[in-house]
């Protein structure tokens, strides 16, 4: 693999990748791009695509993420904040950008000023947004968002004629959306659909003006092509993560891969202790591998004594407590590691690789928490066709 960071450095095949400590995440822009025709693929050729690149873009990293979806033909992006959004504007995305948390107190200007979608579900928020509104400039576009039994934002299905007769006769306003926001498409039953239902019949025949309207979560794009309605918002999905074992035939490729190496090869005898509380005891002579990676980097704590990693193709099992930085495996089994040798906390290429599904099973995480969880000191480094653009501007490639 090639790397390319600052200055332009180039490495060959192994690579020692140092952002302060031999840490970083893989994230494959291809398999991305890869993600999003597997999505188009579900859906009819009409239906817009809003890619969901909120925190982080669940940790991927939300610039580069956005850039990758732009090039591969994205119709929108979906971010929670006003902050989140700028970021992407900053960094030269020009695409429509939804905001969908709908926190907007004392920032309504910025919407209009960078040409924001904000969602909205309550008279009292397009009162400020219409004081903030600028009439020279082009009027705002909304989405309206109905809580069909989801219980968080939204207005009630009975209140959606009277927010949008608002603003469709208002100048500063257009109507750019109808939404709403499945609580259980990854489930088995009936919510799904009587909320869909709900959905519908409140949205009834009316002019929606060029409006969409849109509820599809990762898992609903998979569950029933009737959910697509005129646009879909994948999140999870584009990641690489299946909603559900066999929705997405396979099809779904993972996008990141975690990576570390042994940073220390340490034996000890029989009976000593290893970690923060002295759990873990040897049973044996122990060949110990010290990791440069904790739970300030996201690794789970609680996957102490469960969790395994992947070393010269060997799954080898993590012993002790983990800690804020350092991790331990033991290494007696494995025969010919050294250190500096490469580490797949989750993801690669190897057969043997560790799942997120699995490394979450084993600390009692839901997978969005644990790709969210992991940390700015853990590098992104960026692969597409052959290359790969390292995203942190302390990163420094140095050959063995």
């Amino acid at each position: 693999m090639r790397v390319q960071g600052p200055g332009r450095i180039l490495a060959g095949k192994r690579c020692i990748l140092i952002a302060g400590r031999p840490t970083w995440a893989e994230i494959d822009l291809d398999a991305i791009a890869h993600n999003l025709k597997v999505v188009r693929d579900r859906c009819k050729a009409d239906v817009q695509v809003l890619g969901v690149v909120k925190a982080d873009a669940y940790g991927h990293g939300a610039v580069s993420i956005a850039h990758a979806l732009a090039r591969a033909g994205v119709e929108r992006l979906g971010v929670a904040s006003i902050a989140e959004a700028l970021e992407l504007r900053q960094a030269g995305i020009t695409l429509p950008i939804v905001v969908l948390a709908g926190n907007y107190h004392r920032a309504e200007r910025l919407l209009q000023q960078n040409r924001l979608q904000p969602v909205i579900f309550r008279h009292e928020v397009l009162d400020a947004l219409e004081a903030s509104i600028d009439p020279g400039e082009d009027p705002l576009a909304v989405h309206v968002k109905v809580d069909t039994g989801m219980g968080r934002l939204g207005c009630a299905p009975e209140e959606l004629p009277d927010l949008v007769a608002r603003i469709q006769r208002s100048p500063a306003f257009q109507l750019a959306g109808v939404m709403s926001h499945f609580a259980r498409a990854d489930e088995v039953g009936q919510q799904t659909r009587q909320q869909f239902e709900s959905f519908t019949e409140c949205l009834g025949p009316s002019d929606w003006q060029g409006a969409v309207r849109h509820c599809a979560n990762s898992a609903a794009i998979f569950a029933d092509s009737a959910y697509h309605l005129d646009m879909v918002r994948p999140g999870l999905c584009l990641y690489g993560v299946d909603p559900y074992d066999e929705a997405s035939s396979g099809q779904l490729q993972p996008v990141l891969s975690w990576w570390t190496r042994i940073n220390t090869i340490r034996t000890l005898p029989e009976g000593s202790a290893v970690g923060y509380g002295g759990r873990w005891v040897s049973r044996r002579p122990t060949r110990l591998g010290i990791l440069p990676v904790g739970y300030a980097d996201g690794y789970p704590w609680a996957g102490e004594g469960r969790a395994e990693v992947v070393i010269r193709n060997r799954r080898v099992p993590v012993v002790g407590a983990i800690s804020m930085d350092m991790t331990a495996v033991d290494l007696t089994d494995l025969d010919g590691v050294e250190e500096l040798d490469p580490v797949a906390l989750l993801g690669g290429p190897s057969d043997r690789a560790v799942r997120a599904d699995e490394l979450c099973r084993w600390s009692g995480r839901l997978v969005y928490e644990l790709l969210c969880s992991i940390g700015p000191r853990v590098t992104r480094v960026y692969k597409a066709g052959g290359l790969a653009q390292v995203g942190a501007p302390d990163l420094r490639v140095v050959l063995p």
